[in-house]
């Protein structure tokens, strides 16, 4: 590996230590601060929102391709103002559609392993597997505010995990950088 690929070490370093604090801050807010986080999101995607949507006027005036950037102005404007004006909503709405994306993950499990005709030896974890996912699924269609709480803190656990390795592996390129 090129040395020059390695002189950018710490900036992985520093995206592992925000990915960490990311995950320790979930883990440790309570339900009233992460609604809170929410709404400081909600209004910095209004900002980000409304920045980009002056940055597709611009490019408009100056006769060059807006279009994407419009888009995307619009759909942070739109959800800015769902996680400040509407946060309960967003989340349930957020939850609803993961629902009914594991359902349909846990039937499209369930059907490959009726139509493999070949003998598998993990079946069996395969079916168990499918048939968790549409429990999930259904769980989150019809109370979704009772899983929250606890997918966000796997979330949480999760982000601080790859940002510990994150940092490591920040570490590991330094090492290799300066040998």
């Amino acid at each position: 590996m090129a040395k020059g690929k390695l002189a950018n070490w710490w900036f992985l370093a520093i995206n592992g230590l925000v990915f960490t604090l990311f995950g320790v801050l979930i883990l440790l807010l309570n339900e009233e601060a992460i609604k809170a986080l929410l709404e400081y999101i909600g209004i910095f995607m209004f900002i980000v929102g409304g920045i980009l949507l002056i940055a597709g006027i611009n490019n408009i005036r100056k006769d060059r391709a807006a279009s994407m950037i419009l888009i995307e102005a619009i759909a942070s404007i739109a959800i800015g103002i769902a996680l400040v004006f509407f946060p309960q909503l967003s989340v349930a709405l957020f939850l609803i559609l993961t629902g009914i994306w594991a359902i349909i993950i846990g039937i499209v499990q369930l059907v490959i392993i009726v139509n493999v005709k070949e003998t598998i030896a993990s079946k069996n974890i395969l079916l168990l597997n499918g048939l968790l996912t549409i429990a999930l699924g259904i769980s989150l269609l019809f109370n979704p505010f009772q899983w929250a709480v606890f997918l966000i803190k796997i979330i949480g656990f999760l982000a601080a995990v790859f940002g510990l390795l994150l940092i490591y592996f920040a570490f590991v390129l330094r090492k290799l950088k300066s040998e």
